[in-house]
């Protein structure tokens, strides 16, 4: 090879590999979060940094569908998801801010992942992209994915990771909410983009000590709630159910059992 030919491979290796280095996307969610409630969510990726911001405002809406959404000044503190691109492994670490009777608590997670069935021949436009469809299942609920190759960073909303390519559309099978869907994909990341917030004055706790602080609090509300009803009051209990996207966890036998 020449010297010439040598210097050109040479410019162009680095030039390829700093583009690797600066690689930027934004993609604004729309996310349902339940029958009545609804708020957007960002993910921002820059180099192997992921942050997921869930907005600060929820709209309500009234009749329970994606229809007729009002906007509500309901003031909750905006949720953050944070993790690598470049794990490995069939787990991944996130850090995230929970809220439990009113303490804002910086909780670390680790995700299993979803076990993924990539299937080529269901595609869709989202975006202008080309998306395949996924399915798995993820901590006890059977979602559907469609993903993009054409942005190839194993990254999504929320917790969602682990397929070849960036997230615009997941949802939970048979259900009108638990739905992520993307309305704006950004191929540049504001640079006011925090990707190490100052999170350090929040209660450090585990994902399972945070969940049996969550529901035993709520299962503690339940019994002062009935001890105050009349006697022979029957009320139906479901909170052995949980109605949000994570349904069984990884500690858990059930997880075991769905998974």
């Amino acid at each position: 090879m020449s010297l010439k030919k040598m210097f050109f491979a040479i410019c162009f290796a680095i030039f390829f590999l700093h583009g690797l280095a600066q690689q930027q996307v934004h993609v604004k969610y729309y996310h349902v979060r339940s029958p009545i409630a609804t708020l957007y969510e960002d993910l921002y990726i820059k180099d192997n940094n992921v942050i997921s911001i869930q907005d600060s405002i929820i709209n309500f809406n009234s009749a329970g569908t994606m229809a007729a959404v009002k906007s509500s000044s309901k003031p909750i503190s905006k949720n953050y998801f944070i993790s690598k691109l470049n794990t490995g492994g069939k787990t991944k670490d996130f850090f995230f801010t929970g809220l439990n009777k009113e303490v804002k608590y910086f909780v670390h997670d680790q995700v299993a992942e979803p076990g993924w069935k990539i299937d080529e021949s269901k595609t869709k436009k989202i975006l202008g992209y080309n998306c395949i469809q996924a399915k798995g299942i993820f901590r006890g609920s059977e979602i559907t994915a469609y993903f993009t190759k054409e942005l190839p960073y194993s990254a999504g909303p929320f917790k969602f990771y682990g397929l070849p390519g960036v997230i615009l559309d997941i949802r939970e099978d048979n259900k009108n909410f638990n739905i992520w869907k993307a309305e704006k994909v950004e191929l540049t990341v504001d640079p006011k983009i925090n990707f190490t917030p100052a999170l350090s004055d929040y209660p450090k706790i585990t994902m399972k000590e945070f969940i049996e602080l969550k529901e035993g609090n709520q299962e503690k509300e339940m019994a002062d709630l009935l001890s105050r009803m009349p006697p022979g009051t029957k009320v139906q209990n479901n909170s052995n159910k949980r109605p949000g996207i994570e349904k069984s966890f990884e500690w858990e036998s059930i997880y075991r059992s769905k998974n």
